[in-house]
């Protein structure tokens, strides 16, 4: 069977082009319709018209070729997400990138696109390019066997959980999780889907049901010698018992899994552990001993992202102690290095260091910085600092006895709550 139609309607779609423009001076909308859904086959005229709109090459390729491809990207994609090598995987799939094979089997079809789907996931591909490809095969979904269901949910919430959108992301992992027992899993690919479904768990504040798939899938990896994402388990586990306040517990995971990567030689997880190691110990109002471990960590870190949060750590525990010439010399520290790297994904730290910068102030000259800074929060949906600096606000108008400001600013710091929470009704309280 030829199903050229499914190509075009992947192409239009992954386009953001609507049928009627598409169709437009070739042929009517609900011919092309029909064409997109293999119920006509158009003559070679229209055809050629159409993929010379979306600007569509594509090769026709035989049953065997059909059968090797999907082989082929099969192994790739169980290769990716067992190594997580992404410079490799990025080379090897470059090949498939480009061209456009014309399955002869519709399902094949489906199931190759939901393999490029969780690749282009794992190797960092430009996210408005995922989610147009989300947005094709969730327009095509209802004729998905379980299997495909499955990769479709499990995929699609890890995009959203990339683009932060949480409770969503959850809800299609959930889903996925109703229907992994109606089809054939290997293991790993099993523990894969317990680890990714961990993380959303910990993202959404689900801290058992975090401990309980981290640990499935860290038992499968520690006994198939899988280390890397043994250690990230730990690093997982670790984290939801910290804020449990299973401290003792938390520690051993984590001093686990830096022996592990010392054994091992992994520095990359040298500056990670150590950060959670000073969290862990913040979390108990340890203030010396969570910023020794804090220094441990930026003198392992080696990304700016991991470095600013550690400053930020740091300033928060100076913060607590009121130490403000400690508070003022990592704010300075913080925005010195954002001087010279200064990016749209690390912008945020710029508002935390001013912000903190005059935290302690009290005064109201600085009520023009805060409210900047609760704008981008509440614009980058970011409602956990919304709310923090929203009460920090309402505070110093109260102490300036500016008692509206101050109830109007409560009532804006209550409802940046409930939007991190997702709660839209009194009554899920």
């Amino acid at each position: 069977m030829n199903n050229i139609g499914l190509l075009i309607k992947m192409s239009r779609i992954q386009q953001n082009m609507k049928q009627v423009s598409l169709a437009k001076g070739i042929c009517s909308t609900s011919y092309l319709s029909k064409i997109e859904n293999n119920q006509t086959f158009p003559s070679e005229d229209v055809l050629q018209l159409l993929l010379d709109r979306l600007n569509l090459d594509y090769e026709d390729i035989s049953t065997e070729q059909e059968i090797e491809f999907l082989s082929e990207l099969y192994l790739l994609y169980k290769e990716a997400i067992i190594d997580r090598n992404k410079n490799d995987i990025k080379e090897k799939l470059l090949s498939y990138k480009e061209r456009n094979f014309l399955f002869k089997d519709e399902s094949n079809f489906y199931t190759y696109n939901l393999y490029l789907f969780r690749l282009y996931l794992i190797t960092d591909t430009d996210i408005d390019t995922v989610k147009n490809l989300m947005n094709a095969l969730e327009q095509m979904q209802e004729k998905f066997d379980p299997r495909q269901q499955f990769l479709l949910n499990t995929n699609s919430g890890l995009l959203l959980y990339v683009d932060q959108q949480y409770k969503i992301s959850l809800k299609h992992l959930e889903t996925s999780l109703e229907l992994i027992s109606t089809f054939h899993l290997d293991e790993w690919e099993i523990t894969d889907f317990y680890n990714a479904l961990s993380i959303s768990y910990l993202s959404n504040n689900h801290l058992l049901n975090t401990i309980e798939y981290s640990t499935k899938a860290l038992n499968f990896y520690k006994d198939n010698l899988i280390f890397k994402r043994a250690i990230d388990c730990y690093i997982v586990i670790g984290i939801a018992q910290t804020i449990t306040s299973k401290y003792k517990s938390a520690e051993e995971n984590y001093l686990l899994a830096k022996k592990l990567a010392k054994d091992l030689k992994l520095q990359e997880y040298e500056g990670i552990l150590a950060q959670n190691l000073g969290f862990l110990y913040a979390q108990q109002n340890n203030h010396s001993k969570a910023i020794d471990y804090y220094i441990e960590s930026l003198n392992s870190n080696k990304n700016t992202d991991g470095y600013l949060l550690t400053i930020f750590s740091i300033i928060k525990e100076y913060s607590k102690q009121k130490n403000i010439n400690k508070i003022l010399e990592w704010c300075g520290k913080g925005l010195s290095l954002l001087d010279s790297d200064l990016t749209d994904k690390n912008f945020s730290y710029f508002h935390h260091f001013k912000i903190y910068s005059v935290f302690h102030n009290n005064n109201l000259k600085d009520e023009d910085l805060f409210k900047a800074s609760i704008d981008f929060f509440e614009h980058t949906k970011d409602y956990r600092h919304a709310n923090k600096y929203a009460i920090k606000l309402a505070d110093l108008y109260s102490h300036h006895r500016k008692y509206k400001n101050s109830s109007l600013m409560y009532q804006k710091a209550l409802e940046y709550q409930f939007s991190q929470k997702s709660i839209t009704f009194l009554e899920e309280l």
